[in-house]
């Protein structure tokens, strides 16, 4: 019986091009092998928030249903965004028992239009790796950059610009110190767009029960 394949470009100008096909018997096999030589990839090539997040997130996964020639961690992260994405896709439609959900043939977005007339497109992820990276990446930065003495700027540079930018496009993205001088009602469009996109993106982790009692006890000793 014959593995189900598909080619798809992975450069700009259409002409290198993968073959991903359906996960056979070794397919375990090679995603433990590559799974366990990412922290070596990770610690050599040193390229930061976006690359570690990709290595241990997608490329195992995606690269152990490559047939021939399989692109290195580095040369499969410089891809095009777009190019990865439809590798994922590639990757998800063939093996949507090994992704766990049904394969989504349509992408949902949301527009959202702001009082000055311009306009951004709010996307859900749908785990596609272009979305998540660049989450990683400006939730990295904003850490690895913090608002000095600002502690309500930096919890917005952290946890709520991130999210609203990372699976969004438009004309013109402002940054994070713009959109907090914004109307509120302004912000809160774009926030709660974003919410509805991916709420699992804004998920609070409870505490457990036994820590919710010790905080209690805490508060009220």
């Amino acid at each position: 019986m014959e593995l189900n394949k598909k080619k798809v470009s992975v450069s700009q100008n259409g002409k290198k091009k993968i073959t991903v096909c359906e996960a056979s018997w070794d397919y375990s096999f090679r995603f433990d092998q590559l799974d366990k030589s990412m922290e070596t990839a990770i610690q050599e090539a040193q390229l930061g928030a976006g690359f570690e997040f990709f290595c241990k997130n997608y490329y195992p996964l995606m690269a152990s249903c490559v047939e021939g020639e399989v692109p290195t961690p580095q040369e499969a992260f410089e891809f095009p965004r777009m190019c990865l994405d439809n590798w994922y896709l590639a990757f998800w439609e063939l093996n949507e028992d090994i992704i766990g959900i049904p394969y989504l043939k349509t992408m949902e977005q949301e527009e959202v239009v702001f009082r000055d007339g311009s306009i951004i497109h709010v996307w859900r992820a749908n785990g596609l790796p272009s979305f998540l990276i660049r989450l990683a990446e400006l939730e990295s930065h904003a850490t690895d950059h913090p608002v000095e003495d600002d502690p309500q700027g930096q919890l917005f540079n952290l946890m709520f610009y991130p999210k609203m930018v990372a699976a969004c496009n438009g004309s013109d993205i402002p940054d994070a110190a713009s959109v907090r001088n914004w109307p509120r009602s302004e912000i809160n469009k774009w926030l709660e767009a974003s919410r509805r996109m991916n709420p699992d993106w804004f998920q609070v982790t409870e505490l457990p029960d036994t820590e919710k009692k010790k905080e209690t006890e805490t508060s009220a000793g």
